[in-house]
């Protein structure tokens, strides 16, 4: 079972109520039937969806046996899964010890995409928090000064300085830490299928094991371009001598292991 790690469904605007930016206009629209159509294109079974902000009402109407469910922000968090039965929480900060103890009680799995200052907090936390599971999303970078490409995708300059990488290296030595292998387009400074970080993914996979990665598209960013078909393939590309088994924790093992609810059902 092959399962797309982190997207984004969301849309217009007037449909519900997030705040129009650069990245995401009014109009922009990614209903989640346009990724079941391409998910079914690329043999893609599954797919964790992350609102783009805390408007999740969309997110929680669409959530079925194919999807699991991201929340963002870590405020109210036990009033918000009344109504939205989330199986993650994507945070910026790590600010809230409370909420990520809730988060590990309840088995849920931390979706971390962190400003930078929040580096040393998160290098503490999986030692404080042992079984909170940590997933580092795009290579583990920490996003900073961001901007929309000509594409209409996030873009940033100087995404992976070595202290950062190193840092996130060194997170591999807690068994409760993965690192999803997704946002090559916003990090790589070539085109597809981005070559030049080829050396960052094969040093996170031996320092991480295919066990605890994570493979993931970040729709709808890519869909024009490299396109989602092209997504799909990058992780055989950067890993050239993975065993299949390896390619199949992945593309799938590591997220079906992480989120139960995503094996069951046909």
């Amino acid at each position: 079972m092959i399962v797309d790690a982190h997207v984004h469904v969301f849309r217009r605007a007037e449909l519900d109520g997030r705040e129009p930016d650069a990245l995401v206009p009014a109009e922009r629209d990614a209903p989640v039937e346009q990724l079941l159509a391409l998910m079914d294109g690329a043999g893609v079974d599954r797919a964790v969806l992350v609102p783009l902000d805390e408007h999740d009402e969309y997110v929680a109407s669409v959530l079925d046996h194919r999807f699991a469910g991201i929340a963002v922000g870590l405020h109210s968090l036990p009033q918000r899964r009344e109504r939205f039965a989330f199986d993650g929480v994507r945070t910026q900060r790590l600010d809230d010890m409370d909420a990520l103890r809730w988060i590990a009680a309840e088995g849920l799995v931390l979706w971390t995409y962190l400003e930078p200052d929040q580096l040393p907090a998160l290098l503490e936390l999986p030692a404080v928090l042992p079984e909170l599971r940590i997933v580092l999303n795009h290579l583990g970078f920490f996003p900073h000064d961001m901007r929309v490409d000509a594409y209409g995708r996030p873009r940033f300059e100087d995404p992976l300085p070595p202290d950062r990488v190193e840092a996130v290296l060194s997170l591999a030595r807690h068994e409760n830490v993965h690192v999803m292998l997704s946002g090559q387009y916003a990090l790589s400074a070539e085109d597809a299928p981005y070559r030049d970080l080829d050396g960052l993914i094969r040093r996170l996979a031996d320092a991480y094991g295919a066990e605890r990665m994570l493979w993931a598209s970040d729709h709808p960013w890519i869909d024009d371009v490299p396109g989602y078909g092209a997504t799909a393939a990058l992780p055989e590309l950067a890993l050239p001598d993975a065993s299949e088994a390896e390619l199949a924790a992945i593309r799938g093992g590591t997220a079906l292991r992480l989120f139960p609810r995503l094996s069951g059902g046909t």
